[in-house]
């Protein structure tokens, strides 16, 4: 069986500790006196070269710069007890220094610092000294990192290894790799991460696996699915638009005794709206209305599903009404706050209405629904300023009637003006309501700023939103304690991301430096 190990940077570092990160001076001895296969004697002549260097400056005031040919005469000279000139002993020694040093790393709940020392106890034969539970830290830690296609490798190259050791996965396991496995480290799915998704449901319903290496049947739990596993299979069915093994799953989970939720509804009538399947979405409406609870129907995330459904599709006197009895329900509940009124008008709500106003080309009516979005206590959401922003990359003349050719530049700067008044206000509202920016509200503000001609707002703004979640330092990580390591480090990897949120394209970064080239040419 082919192994992922090289393509995984197989970096043994137990010579180094993680903490101190200096050379232990009892680990160098006992580590010579017995090397085990594949031990990495080029790392301690990088290293140890490396130390000399430093230590030369230093006076040679700590035995860190010893080169490596002091430490093999150290080796030969130094008196050998009779125990450690016994081999297996040596080499019970070298085990424990290495475990010792693969459970320190396993502390700092990062997988980049605990992957090579595990990759050095797989190539020497030290995985049975791993418990069940070693193994589900290993795993849990892998699926709290970030999803690239190496952890992908890391977390595939673990499932094997847990069942060579004899290790069957458990439920909450099988459905974080259903998870990963089902392209969660692509933007786009593919056909076969449903294949290979579809593939471990039946791995887990079976009662035994058969072992690569001899091909012999081992028996194992069967483990049933539950509701996240189905919802899992349903969103990558659901994101590759093959409604009829979404809808299989569905009335798998039916036949089985599980109610489907929220989520299960909402990512089958997303897939019903973008395929046009209108009708699907009606009898899936009702299907809910006759069977299943009224708490569901009175959340405002299933109207907007059907909403968006109907304006997609072209039903747009169908989402408008939907929208009236939304926004009405939130006028209600503001009146009578102790009532129950139904689902009510939020964010997402506004902002479907909004995009349908502005495609069916009501780009006033679109701007008054967002200033009437405070009357009701509703927070926008940066993607309606994204729609309306973009409406004046290409702006359409204001004035429906005909209008005489003497007239027309004057109306054209008339219209100019009052669009370059418009966006501004569309701007400030932004900043006014604390409303943080993507790197789409970038594009489509500046362009639109351009094609208007106003070339000093669109620098500005270009400036502007450039310094947007700009992190002014990482937070330093002086964990006593994992949970405080493990805190800082995903607080530093949150803010090494939002700091990328922000960013030109290159479109863009290529349209103002043709503007900055003209100007200086002048």
């Amino acid at each position: 069986m082919r192994r992922l190990w090289h393509r995984l940077y197989s970096v043994p570092s137990q010579t180094k500790c993680i903490y101190c990160n200096a050379l232990s001076r009892n680990v160098l001895p006992s580590l010579l006196s017995r090397a085990p296969p594949l031990f990495p004697l080029a790392l301690f002549q990088s290293y140890s070269s490396s130390s000399s260097s430093s230590s030369s400056s230093n006076n040679k005031s700590s035995n860190n710069g010893t080169s490596m040919t002091e430490i093999l005469t150290l080796k030969t000279n130094m008196n050998v007890t009779s125990d450690v000139q016994d081999p297996d002993v040596a080499m019970r020694r070298n085990k424990a220094i290495v475990l010792a040093d693969f459970y320190r790393s396993l502390s700092t709940q990062d997988i980049d610092q605990i992957w090579p020392l595990y990759t050095y106890l797989y190539h020497n034969d030290y995985l049975n000294c791993l418990t069940r539970k070693n193994y589900h830290n290993l795993f849990l830690y892998t699926i709290r990192s970030r999803a690239t296609t190496k952890n992908l490798h890391r977390l595939k190259a673990l499932v094997d290894d847990m069942k060579q050791q004899g290790y069957s996965l458990r439920l909450s396991e099988y459905n974080s790799l259903i998870n990963w496995i089902g392209g969660k480290t692509v933007i786009r799915k593919q056909p076969h991460h449903l294949i290979d998704t579809l593939q471990l449901l039946d791995e887990m319903q079976q009662s035994y696996i058969i072992d690569e290496t001899t091909g012999k049947k081992i028996e194992k739990d069967v483990i049933q699915p539950n509701l996240t596993t189905f919802n899992s299979l349903i969103h990558i069915a659901a994101q590759l638009l093959d409604l009829r093994t979404a809808q299989k799953l569905y009335h798998d989970m039916i036949s089985r005794g599980l109610q489907p939720n929220m989520y299960t509804y909402s990512t089958l009538l997303h897939a019903m709206g973008k395929i046009g399947d209108v009708d699907g979405i009606d009898c899936m409406v009702a299907e809910v209305k006759a069977k299943r609870p009224k708490k569901l129907l009175d959340t405002a995330a299933f109207w907007n599903v059907v909403m968006a459904g109907y304006a997609r599709n072209g039903f747009s006197d169908r989402a408008c009404d939907l929208f009236e009895q939304m926004l009405e329900n939130v006028k209600r509940k503001r009146k009578t706050p102790s009532k129950k009124t139904g689902p009510v008008a939020d964010g997402e709500t506004f902002r479907i209405y909004i995009d349908l106003m502005v495609h069916s080309g009501k780009r006033n009516e679109a701007i008054a629904m967002l200033y009437s979005m405070k009357d009701v206590n509703v927070q926008p959401t940066i993607s309606i300023y994204n729609t309306l922003f973009s409406t004046f990359m290409s702006p359409a003349p204001i004035f429906k009637e005909e209008i005489d050719a003497s007239n027309f530049h004057d109306n054209e700067d008339l219209e100019r003006k009052a669009n370059l008044d418009t966006l501004d206000k569309l701007y400030q509202h932004m900043k006014n309501n604390q409303v943080k920016p993507n790197s789409k509200t970038m594009y489509t503000l500046v362009s639109a700023f351009l094609d208007l001609g106003d070339t000093n707002s669109a620098l500005e703004a270009f400036v502007s939103l450039s310094t947007v979640n700009k992190s002014t330092e990482n937070p330093s990580v002086r964990a006593c304690s994992v949970s405080k390591l493990s805190k800082n480090r995903l607080l530093n990897t949150r803010s090494k991301w939002e700091a990328l949120t922000v960013e030109p394209t290159p479109e863009l970064i290529e349209r103002l430096n043709g503007i900055l080239a003209k100007s200086d040419v002048k």
